[in-house]
């Protein structure tokens, strides 16, 4: 039922679809034989940029699909607002990247953000067995003006400062930052990892905690 030709087209086909291209796409370029070879040559650099974003995009969700699922077989406390937090993270650390770049500087903010993927493993462990200390305390009734919840705090503090070099210039740019967040409208918010009574219960201790701060300067 078919020749050489036609074998010799679909051999054709089965190559561009190698290649990343869809059946309509082949078809636009196929259609005029005299001029195939040109629009294939002339669409070669889009499609490898194409695929290349394609094969970011499988990176990260590969990375994501392993850091989740190695959360859960070592037994740390999962909820849906873990899963989401930690995948909205990964989906867009471009953009968080380039938002942490306008408050803080370029060096601290890759300082953050270029970590290996053990290391990135390594933080979720961390983090996850500190929300479990957080969780704790709240449970417990601890008051957030007791010494149990101070060490939450700066066991906090020193998890988000651990890969930070220089970690006194990060707290002068993180209290600039503060105060330039606090003059605009932030119509949206990161998905975090707390529920709003953690946050809350957090916020508190910072304030008891400054407060304790400024009455020993004195």
């Amino acid at each position: 039922m078919y020749g050489l030709e036609e074998l010799t087209k679909l051999q054709l086909i089965q190559s561009m679809k190698f290649l990343g291209y869809s059946l309509q796409e082949i078809k636009r370029i196929i259609m005029d034989d005299s001029n195939a070879f040109e629009q294939l040559t002339n669409s070669l650099p889009m499609q490898h940029k194409l695929l290349c974003e394609k094969r970011n995009e499988l990176n990260k969700a590969i990375e994501a699909v392993e850091r989740v699922q190695l959360i859960i077989e070592e037994g740390k406390p999962v909820t849906w607002t873990v899963i989401t937090s930690l995948l909205f993270h990964l989906e867009h650390e471009e953009e968080q990247k380039e938002w942490a770049k306008e408050y803080l500087s370029e060096e601290i903010a890759n300082e953050f953000f270029n970590l290996s993927k053990e290391q990135r493993q390594q933080m979720d462990m961390e983090m996850l067995d500190w929300l479990s200390s957080l969780k704790k305390v709240i449970q417990d009734g601890v008051s957030p003006n007791s010494p149990e919840a101070f060490e939450v705090l700066i066991k906090l503090t020193e998890l988000a400062t651990k890969h930070v070099e220089n970690k006194e210039e990060l707290a002068d740019q993180l209290e600039k930052a503060q105060e330039l967040m606090e003059t605009e409208v932030m119509d949206f918010q990161f998905p975090t990892i707390l529920t709003p009574e953690e946050e809350a219960f957090l916020i508190e201790i910072g304030k008891y905690m400054e407060a304790l701060y400024k009455r020993s300067e004195k």
